[in-house]
């Protein structure tokens, strides 16, 4: 009974994302929005350092961000037909209806600072998700990540152009070039497998002495790790009075961020994967109103349909209220943003390609952020 109860619970306990979705170490959920196109909008938030670094050159105020939690999920409204009438004692028709039904949860908080040409960011994030696969043969795919540790960042700036202040009122008009660079520190926990339901690798893992979950986790190959990641960036702005134009490209984690193994487990950390994205990006501010349209190429290395590398995306304010729309990798996003001070609130829906292919396996998610006493001082 013990050794049933501890598989139903490392099943339930370890959920995460499978193969085929390119991740990150930490996205804005205003980004998620707008279709995740964010390169040349990446001062926009607090999530600065995660996109490009150079976009600290265009920062003229210092701004600090204590409390951001934010929860992401899977989007349930999306699957309500596989819920219907849902079988209670069939074991084979309850598995017909979870087959290929992602199971995903995000939990993080990234407090930051930033000021002029430099940021520094703490983060504690947690992704979990599960899905099964392929009826004739039932497999689990499982991964399951915990990232720690802390983000900083400087950039170099030419030119007079795009200055702005509270609120993004251009000060200045003319070119501006920025160049900046980012150091990461990650302390990472990980399990990425596949997992054979017909198989007994699991139970014959359980009956060799495995005690607790966390003995089973690493027994299956949960790994703890440590290392550091590096970021380079580049923006170059146009400000014409009230409009700003903006031409960016960013390298997150160069050359791979590796870990260097904490424990006695054999298994490897999971890696972050180096990405390389291209971003352009408008914009124009009338102080009660506020527009941006934003079109990203994301992660153009890494071996995947062109397609899925697109995202495309905008926002409308008016007043305290901000809409958000986009398209990224072949699915729609949209959400809103609602701003009363000391509370920031941000909701929607956006889609993530989990398979191989351009539109092959959605996955629906929920986003929701509370925002607690921003700060925002002009020097």
């Amino acid at each position: 009974m013990m050794k049933n109860s501890l598989l139903l619970l490392f099943i339930f306990s370890s959920l995460s994302t499978f193969a085929g979705e390119i991740t990150y170490l930490a996205r804005s959920p205003r980004a998620l929005l707008m279709g995740d196109a964010y390169t040349a909008l990446a001062n926009d938030d607090e999530y600065t350092l995660f996109y490009n670094p150079a976009a600290l050159g265009l920062n003229q105020s210092v701004s600090i961000t204590p409390l951001n939690p934010n929860i992401g999920l899977t989007n349930a409204l999306d699957e309500l037909d596989r819920f219907e009438n849902f079988p209670s004692s069939d074991t084979a028709a309850i598995a017909d209806r979870l087959l290929g039904f992602p199971v995903y949860l995000h939990l993080d908080g990234i407090p930051t600072i930033k000021m002029p040409f430099f940021a520094i960011s703490l983060f504690a994030s947690s992704t979990t998700s599960l899905v099964l696969r392929n009826a004739v043969h039932p497999a689990l795919n499982v991964k399951y990540s915990l990232d720690k540790g802390f983000a900083t960042g400087f950039a170099f700036s030419f030119g007079k152009g795009a200055k702005r202040k509270k609120g993004s009122k251009i000060v200045s008009t003319g070119h501006r070039t920025s160049v900046g660079l980012g150091v990461k520190f990650i302390k990472r926990e990980g399990l990425d497998s596949e997992f054979d339901l017909f198989s007994t690798d699991i139970l014959n893992t359980v009956s060799n002495g495995v005690e607790n979950v966390s003995d089973l986790r690493e027994a299956l190959g949960y790994a703890k790790g440590k290392g550091w990641g590096f970021d380079l960036g580049i923006d170059h702005a146009i400000s014409t009075g009230m409009t700003e134009y903006h031409l960016a490209a960013s390298i997150l984690d160069v050359a791979d961020t590796k870990f260097r193994k904490i424990g006695v487990s054999d298994e490897s950390v999971p890696r972050q994967d180096m990405a390389i994205n291209l971003g352009a990006s408008a914009k124009q501010n009338f102080k009660l109103i506020e527009w941006s349209l934003a079109l990203d190429f994301h992660s153009i290395n890494q071996p995947v349909d062109y397609r899925r590398m697109i995202g495309v995306g905008g926002s409308f304010r008016i007043f305290n209220v901000e809409f958000l729309a986009g398209f990224n990798q072949g699915y729609p996003s949209y959400g809103v943003s609602l701003n009363l001070w000391p509370i920031k609130l941000t909701a929607g829906f956006y889609g993530v390609e989990l398979g191989e292919k351009y539109r092959e396996e959605k996955g629906s998610r929920a986003i929701l952020q509370l925002s607690l006493l921003d700060i925002e001082l002009d020097l």
